[in-house]
Protein backbone atom coordinates (compact mmCIF):
# COMPACT_ATOMS: atom_id res chain seq x y z
CA UNK A 1 0.00 0.00 0.00
CA UNK A 2 1.46 3.33 -1.05
CA UNK A 3 -0.13 6.19 0.79
CA UNK A 4 -0.93 9.14 -1.47
CA UNK A 5 -1.09 12.57 0.06
CA UNK A 6 -3.93 14.82 -1.05
CA UNK A 7 -3.03 17.69 -3.34
CA UNK A 8 -3.08 21.22 -1.92
CA UNK A 9 -5.90 22.56 -4.20
CA UNK A 10 -8.23 19.81 -3.06
CA UNK A 11 -8.19 21.10 0.50
CA UNK A 12 -7.77 24.83 -0.09
CA UNK A 13 -11.47 25.63 0.22
CA UNK A 14 -11.88 23.18 3.11
CA UNK A 15 -9.03 24.90 4.95
CA UNK A 16 -10.74 28.24 4.54
CA UNK A 17 -13.99 26.80 5.88
CA UNK A 18 -12.23 25.26 8.87
CA UNK A 19 -10.58 28.57 9.71
CA UNK A 20 -13.93 30.33 9.44
CA UNK A 21 -15.61 27.78 11.70
CA UNK A 22 -12.85 28.17 14.29
CA UNK A 23 -13.27 31.94 14.33
CA UNK A 24 -17.04 31.62 14.71
CA UNK A 25 -17.18 28.80 17.25
CA UNK A 26 -14.14 29.28 19.45
CA UNK A 27 -15.22 29.22 23.10
CA UNK A 28 -14.16 31.80 25.68
CA UNK A 29 -11.87 29.20 27.26
CA UNK A 30 -9.96 28.80 24.03
CA UNK A 31 -10.06 32.50 23.27
CA UNK A 32 -8.28 33.05 26.58
CA UNK A 33 -5.90 30.11 25.95
CA UNK A 34 -6.75 27.55 28.67
CA UNK A 35 -3.10 26.67 29.37
CA UNK A 36 -2.89 23.85 31.91
CA UNK A 37 -6.65 23.21 31.48
CA UNK A 38 -6.27 22.58 27.75
CA UNK A 39 -6.69 18.79 28.02
CA UNK A 40 -9.79 19.12 30.19
CA UNK A 41 -11.32 21.62 27.76
CA UNK A 42 -10.72 19.33 24.77
CA UNK A 43 -12.15 16.25 26.53
CA UNK A 44 -15.49 18.07 26.62
CA UNK A 45 -15.36 18.85 22.90
CA UNK A 46 -13.91 15.80 21.16
CA UNK A 47 -14.70 12.13 21.85
CA UNK A 48 -11.65 10.97 19.88
CA UNK A 49 -9.31 12.92 22.15
CA UNK A 50 -7.52 11.26 25.07
CA UNK A 51 -5.59 13.45 27.51
CA UNK A 52 -2.12 12.34 28.56
CA UNK A 53 -0.18 13.59 31.57
CA UNK A 54 2.93 15.13 29.99
CA UNK A 55 5.49 12.36 29.60
CA UNK A 56 8.88 12.02 27.98
CA UNK A 57 9.11 9.83 24.88
CA UNK A 58 12.15 8.24 23.24
CA UNK A 59 13.81 9.95 20.33
CA UNK A 60 12.91 8.53 16.92
CA UNK A 61 15.03 8.86 13.79
CA UNK A 62 14.01 8.62 10.16
CA UNK A 63 15.55 8.87 6.71
CA UNK A 64 14.73 12.11 4.88
CA UNK A 65 14.13 11.92 1.08
CA UNK A 66 17.45 13.74 0.51
CA UNK A 67 19.33 11.14 2.53
CA UNK A 68 19.65 13.23 5.68
CA UNK A 69 18.52 11.92 9.07
CA UNK A 70 15.58 13.56 10.83
CA UNK A 71 14.56 13.05 14.45
CA UNK A 72 11.97 14.03 17.03
CA UNK A 73 14.68 15.69 19.12
CA UNK A 74 15.37 18.02 16.19
CA UNK A 75 11.70 19.08 16.28
CA UNK A 76 11.88 20.43 19.84
CA UNK A 77 10.79 24.03 20.01
CA UNK A 78 7.76 23.34 17.82
CA UNK A 79 4.50 21.46 18.34
CA UNK A 80 4.86 18.03 16.74
CA UNK A 81 1.89 16.06 15.41
CA UNK A 82 3.16 12.49 15.04
CA UNK A 83 1.41 9.60 13.30
CA UNK A 84 2.44 6.15 12.09
CA UNK A 85 1.25 4.61 8.81
CA UNK A 86 2.56 1.07 8.32
CA UNK A 87 1.69 -0.76 5.13
CA UNK A 88 -0.46 -3.23 7.05
CA UNK A 89 -2.71 -0.47 8.45
CA UNK A 90 -4.54 0.14 5.17
CA UNK A 91 -7.78 2.13 5.09
CA UNK A 92 -7.81 3.32 8.74
CA UNK A 93 -4.46 5.04 8.28
CA UNK A 94 -5.40 6.38 4.83
CA UNK A 95 -8.51 8.01 6.27
CA UNK A 96 -6.63 9.40 9.24
CA UNK A 97 -4.01 10.94 6.95
CA UNK A 98 -6.82 12.62 4.98
CA UNK A 99 -8.05 14.21 8.21
CA UNK A 100 -4.54 15.35 9.05
CA UNK A 101 -4.22 16.91 5.60
CA UNK A 102 -7.36 18.96 6.21
CA UNK A 103 -6.05 19.99 9.61
CA UNK A 104 -2.66 21.10 8.36
CA UNK A 105 -4.13 23.02 5.43
CA UNK A 106 -6.18 25.01 7.94
CA UNK A 107 -3.20 25.53 10.23
CA UNK A 108 -1.03 26.75 7.40
CA UNK A 109 -3.56 29.45 6.58
CA UNK A 110 -2.65 31.02 9.94
CA UNK A 111 0.46 32.14 11.79
CA UNK A 112 0.66 28.69 13.38
CA UNK A 113 2.38 27.36 10.27
CA UNK A 114 5.71 28.50 11.73
CA UNK A 115 5.08 26.78 15.07
CA UNK A 116 3.88 23.30 14.07
CA UNK A 117 5.31 20.28 12.24
CA UNK A 118 3.48 17.13 11.17
CA UNK A 119 5.47 13.88 10.98
CA UNK A 120 4.14 10.66 9.43
CA UNK A 121 6.42 7.66 9.80
CA UNK A 122 6.12 4.45 7.82
CA UNK A 123 7.95 1.23 7.04
CA UNK A 124 8.21 1.86 3.28
CA UNK A 125 8.87 5.02 1.25
CA UNK A 126 5.79 7.09 0.43
CA UNK A 127 4.74 10.10 -1.60
CA UNK A 128 5.96 13.47 -0.33
CA UNK A 129 3.27 15.67 1.25
CA UNK A 130 2.45 18.96 -0.43
CA UNK A 131 2.76 21.02 2.77
CA UNK A 132 6.32 22.16 3.57
CA UNK A 133 5.93 21.52 7.31
CA UNK A 134 4.79 17.91 6.88
CA UNK A 135 7.46 15.22 6.89
CA UNK A 136 6.53 11.80 5.55
CA UNK A 137 9.46 9.47 5.88
CA UNK A 138 10.62 5.91 6.39
CA UNK A 139 11.99 4.94 9.78
CA UNK A 140 15.75 4.50 9.89
CA UNK A 141 15.07 0.99 11.19
CA UNK A 142 11.83 0.25 9.32
CA UNK A 143 11.71 -3.38 10.47
CA UNK A 144 11.21 -2.20 14.06
CA UNK A 145 8.18 0.02 13.39
CA UNK A 146 6.10 -1.83 15.97
CA UNK A 147 8.75 -1.34 18.63
CA UNK A 148 8.87 2.36 17.77
CA UNK A 149 5.10 2.81 18.05
CA UNK A 150 4.79 0.99 21.39
CA UNK A 151 6.23 3.67 23.74
CA UNK A 152 3.75 6.20 22.32
CA UNK A 153 0.72 3.90 22.15
CA UNK A 154 1.34 2.56 25.67
CA UNK A 155 0.30 5.94 27.09
CA UNK A 156 -3.28 5.24 25.99
CA UNK A 157 -5.79 3.66 28.32
CA UNK A 158 -8.22 2.85 25.52
CA UNK A 159 -8.73 -0.66 24.18
CA UNK A 160 -9.49 0.24 20.55
CA UNK A 161 -6.95 -0.51 17.83
CA UNK A 162 -7.52 2.59 15.71
CA UNK A 163 -4.35 4.41 14.61
CA UNK A 164 -3.33 7.24 16.91
CA UNK A 165 -2.15 10.79 16.39
CA UNK A 166 0.30 11.78 19.10
CA UNK A 167 0.66 15.41 20.16
CA UNK A 168 4.04 16.55 21.49
CA UNK A 169 4.56 19.96 23.05
CA UNK A 170 7.49 22.28 22.45
CA UNK A 171 9.57 20.40 25.01
CA UNK A 172 9.05 17.13 23.14
CA UNK A 173 6.72 15.62 25.76
CA UNK A 174 3.65 13.62 24.75
CA UNK A 175 0.54 15.44 26.01
CA UNK A 176 -2.44 14.06 24.09
CA UNK A 177 -3.74 11.51 21.59
CA UNK A 178 -6.38 11.80 18.87
CA UNK A 179 -7.75 8.35 18.03
CA UNK A 180 -8.76 7.13 14.59
CA UNK A 181 -10.17 9.43 11.92
CA UNK A 182 -13.53 10.49 13.34
CA UNK A 183 -12.15 13.59 15.05
CA UNK A 184 -13.09 17.01 13.74
CA UNK A 185 -10.13 18.81 12.15
CA UNK A 186 -11.38 22.01 13.80
CA UNK A 187 -10.87 20.42 17.23
CA UNK A 188 -7.36 19.29 16.40
CA UNK A 189 -6.59 22.82 15.18
CA UNK A 190 -7.98 24.25 18.42
CA UNK A 191 -5.90 21.86 20.51
CA UNK A 192 -2.71 22.68 18.62
CA UNK A 193 -3.51 26.37 18.97
CA UNK A 194 -3.75 25.89 22.72
CA UNK A 195 -0.38 24.14 22.80
CA UNK A 196 1.26 27.02 20.94
CA UNK A 197 0.20 29.35 23.75
CA UNK A 198 1.62 27.19 26.53
CA UNK A 199 4.95 28.46 27.77
CA UNK A 200 7.75 25.91 28.15
CA UNK A 201 8.72 25.18 31.74
CA UNK A 202 11.86 27.16 32.45
CA UNK A 203 14.78 25.60 34.28
CA UNK A 204 14.98 26.95 37.85
CA UNK A 205 17.57 29.67 38.34
CA UNK A 206 20.28 29.75 40.98
CA UNK A 207 18.16 31.65 43.53
CA UNK A 208 15.14 29.41 42.91
CA UNK A 209 17.27 26.32 43.58
CA UNK A 210 18.65 27.84 46.79
CA UNK A 211 15.22 28.81 48.15
CA UNK A 212 13.82 25.45 47.05
CA UNK A 213 16.06 23.71 49.53
CA UNK A 214 14.13 25.33 52.39
CA UNK A 215 10.62 24.46 51.13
Amino acid sequence: MTLKFPSRPRFASQAARICAVILLTVTPAYANHPGENLNQAMVGKEAAFEPIAAREVPDVEWAEPDGATGSLDAMRGKITVLSFAPDTCGSPCDTQQEQLAKTLSALNASAMREMVVFVTLRDTPGAAPTEPNWTSAQLSDAERLGDTVEPFASASGRADEAPMVHLLNREGAQVGIFHGADFKPTNLVLYINGLTHQRPHAEPGFWQRITGWFQ
